[in-house]
């Protein structure tokens, strides 16, 4: 347990660090510092301040993932679990983007070397899209339709609002324009 406090440690101070400095202005000794301990004690733990780096995106990610799919109410119908999944996921990427002008160094970092987070991301998403079709199909709300495909379909029409970079409109405008997309999608999925 100890370990995994000091793993939870190092990945706080290194975020604080990155997103305050930026990445490349960051080094290993200010982070053990941070923490309070020595450099060669964050070693033991990561190779390196990219590991470090992927290890904070990875969790980050999946406290995204977790965060979105808990905002989608079960008991909704299917469109309205996709509209608040979505709006969970533009949210949390318009914070993240707008707490950090440094973040797009991580972002460049894991679409140059390290595009399996992404993708491990994105199937993800497509699963949990994937079941709240089929469960639409199932109940009547949706027509027939391979959920798998158009999981992928419905990811790659909403990707403007989940990635960092699209987020230069204030977020009252990027949720009205998310809104109006889900409800043409819905025309389309509808039975």
């Amino acid at each position: 347990m100890q370990d995994q406090n000091t793993r939870e440690a190092i990945l706080e101070a290194a975020a604080a660090r990155f997103s305050h400095y930026g990445y490349s202005k960051t080094t290993i000794a200010e982070i053990a510092a941070d923490c309070e301990m020595s450099v060669g004690n964050v070693y033991r733990f990561y190779a390196n301040k990219e590991a470090i780096a992927i290890a904070g995106v990875e969790r980050a990610l999946t406290e995204k993932a977790e965060g979105c799919e808990s905002a989608a109410d079960p008991e909704a119908s299917t469109m309205d679990q996709l509209r608040q999944y979505m709006s969970a996921r533009l949210r949390y990427t318009f914070e993240m983007s707008c707490g950090s002008a440094h973040m797009f160094e991580l972002v460049e970092l894991v679409t140059q070397k390290h595009h399996d987070l992404i993708r491990n991301s994105d199937e993800r998403v497509i699963g949990w899209i994937a079941r709240v079709l089929q469960r639409g199909m199932e109940s009547g709300e949706l027509r027939k339709m391979n959920a798998e495909r158009e999981a992928g379909s419905i990811l790659m029409a909403t990707a403007i609002f989940c990635i960092p970079i699209f987020m230069q409109e204030p977020l009252p405008v990027m949720e009205m324009r998310l809104n109006d997309l889900m409800d043409l999608l819905y025309q389309g999925l509808k039975s």
